[in-house]
C-alpha cells in the first residue's frame, strides 16, 4: 500500500470512526447512520451483481433492507405492534413476486436467491443490533461501541502485525495478504483491550469482555475473508469508491456483519447463564 493511500486510509477511518461512535451515544442518530450504512451497502451490493450478469430486484431488495432494520427498531425501543414479525414473514413472497415482472424470467432461482441473501447478509444481521442496544426499551450503546473497538483494534493490530511480520498465509486461495501473525497480533491487540475495558467500565467481568473480544476477533475474519470471496468471484478489488483507502462500504462493513449476530448470541447466551 502506497504512502499516500495509507494516508487515506487512515484519515478516512479517523473521521469515521469518530463520527460512527458519537452517533451510538443517541437513539435518533444512531437510527440514522445505521439506515444509511444498510442503504448505501445494499446498493453495491445490488450493484456488484447487477454489473456481473445477475438480475436481482436492486430497488425491492434495498427498500426492505431499509424498513427491516428501521421495523426492528421500532419494535425494540418502543414495542410497537409495527413489529419485525409484520416485515420478516411476506419478505420472501415479495421477492418472489418480483421475478413475474423481470426480462429474464430463465433466471429466475438465481436472481431471487441473489435477491434475498443481499438482505440477509446487510439487514437482517445489523437488525439484530437492535435488540443490543435496547433492553426493556431502554437504549444502551456500551456493547455496542465495545463492538466497534474490538473490531477497529484488531483489524489495525493485524494489518500492522502482518505488514510487519506476516509469513503464514491464513487462506491464500481467497486473501493473499492475511497471515496468522497479523491474526495473532488482532488477539494480542483485544485481549490488551479487554481488560482497560474492564477496569474502566467496572461492570461484566474481565472473562466476559475477553470471551467478547474473541467473537468479534474470529467473526471479524472469516466476515472479511468471505467478502474477499465475493470480490475475488468477480475479479474486483473493492467494492465501491466512497470511502477514501477503503474503497466501499462493503469493504468497510464486511466483517461488522458478520460480527453482530455472532455478539448477539454469545451476549444472549451470557445472560441465560448468569
Amino acid at each position: 500500500m502506497n504512502k499516500k493511500n495509507l494516508k487515506n486510509r487512515v484519515l478516512t477511518g479517523m473521521v469515521g470512526g469518530s463520527l460512527l461512535l458519537f452517533s451510538t451515544l443517541n437513539e435518533w442518530s444512531y437510527l440514522i447512520v445505521f439506515v444509511i450504512i444498510i442503504f448505501l451497502s445494499s446498493r453495491e451490493y445490488y450493484k456488484i451483481l447487477s454489473e456481473n450478469g445477475f438480475n436481482p430486484n436492486y430497488n425491492l431488495g434495498v427498500f426492505l433492507s431499509v424498513i427491516i432494520f428501521i421495523s426492528s427498531f421500532l419494535y425494540a425501543s418502543r414495542e410497537s405492534l409495527i413489529g419485525i414479525h409484520f416485515v420478516l414473514i411476506p419478505i420472501l413472497p415479495l421477492v418472489c413476486l418480483s421475478a413475474l415482472y423481470s426480462s429474464k424470467n430463465k433466471e429466475t432461482i438465481s436472481n431471487v436467491s441473489v435477491t434475498f441473501f443481499g438482505i440477509l447478509y446487510i439487514s437482517l444481521s445489523i437488525s439484530l443490533l437492535n435488540f443490543i442496544v435496547f433492553t426493556g426499551s431502554e437504549y444502551n450503546s456500551v456493547f455496542l461501541i465495545a463492538t466497534l473497538l474490538f473490531l477497529w483494534t484488531s483489524e489495525s493490530a493485524a494489518y500492522l502485525g502482518g505488514t510487519l511480520f506476516g509469513r503464514k498465509k491464513l487462506f491464500e486461495s481467497v486473501s493473499p495478504m492475511k497471515t496468522w501473525e497479523g491474526v495473532l497480533f488482532g488477539l494480542l491487540a483485544n485481549i490488551i483491550l479487554s481488560y482497560y475495558i474492564w477496569k474502566y467500565l467496572l461492570i461484566k467481568t474481565f472473562l466476559f469482555w475477553l470471551g467478547l473480544s474473541l467473537i468479534v476477533l474470529i467473526s471479524g475474519v472469516f466476515g472479511d475473508l468471505f467478502e474477499s470471496l465475493l470480490k475475488r468471484n468477480f475479479n474486483m478489488k473493492d467494492s465501491g469508491n466512497k470511502l477514501p483507502g477503503h474503497g466501499g462500504f462493503l469493504d468497510r462493513f464486511d466483517s461488522f456483519f458478520f460480527v453482530i449476530p455472532y455478539v448477539y448470541f454469545y451476549l444472549k447466551i451470557i445472560n441465560q447463564l448468569t
